[in-house]
């Protein structure tokens, strides 16, 4: 496919942007990297997240209550109101009625701290933590979708890639139960 330019992005015959400058892996700098990396983000996040967004949609939750869902759910023990404040970057005020939303909607439970009453403790409930699953099978389809369209090759250098980045804990600890 020939590519011409509109403004100062290469466009295809198809009318699709054309990949261009993108550096050899064994040349690609940091900022290549992380460039290439927010064109693939960002693609993702455009083409995989209707299954997401439709079942965020029904849930009528908050991209703010769905954050603090996953915070409770993966925290090993209950979160105290300030730490779940301090986790989605609302004031205090404010994670009380996200909370009390959440309870409300059988999402989580709150009740007292045994050694401090003034002190608030926050957790799932079942229904949050199903919730919380939907939500990540609802983006695991729009994945699903994305690598069926990979052709053999580009299958084998993305599981070479991911095989490295898995070996760091942080990443592997994101990885969904399958």
């Amino acid at each position: 496919m020939q590519a011409t330019n509109v403004g100062t992005t290469p466009i295809d015959v198809d009318g699709v942007p054309a990949a261009t400058d993108i550096a050899a892996p064994e040349e690609a700098t940091q900022a290549d990297l992380a460039g290439d990396l927010y064109a693939l983000v960002v693609f993702l996040h455009k083409n995989c997240n209707s299954d997401l967004f439709e079942a965020i949609g029904a849930l009528e939750l908050t991209l703010t209550q769905i954050k603090l869902l996953h915070h409770l759910e993966s925290q090993p023990r209950e979160l105290t109101l300030k730490q779940a404040a301090e986790l989605v970057h609302v004031s205090l005020p404010a994670a009380s009625r996200l909370v009390d939303d959440l309870v409300r909607r059988g999402f989580a439970q709150r009740r007292e701290d045994e050694e401090d009453r003034r002190m608030k403790r926050v957790c799932l409930t079942a229904a949050g933590r199903t919730v919380s699953r939907r939500l990540n099978a609802a983006r695991l389809s729009g994945l699903r979708q994305f690598t069926q369209t990979l052709s053999a090759d580009e299958r084998v250098s993305l599981a070479q890639a991911l095989n490295q980045l898995l070996r760091r804990g942080e990443v592997a600890a994101c990885r969904p139960e399958l």
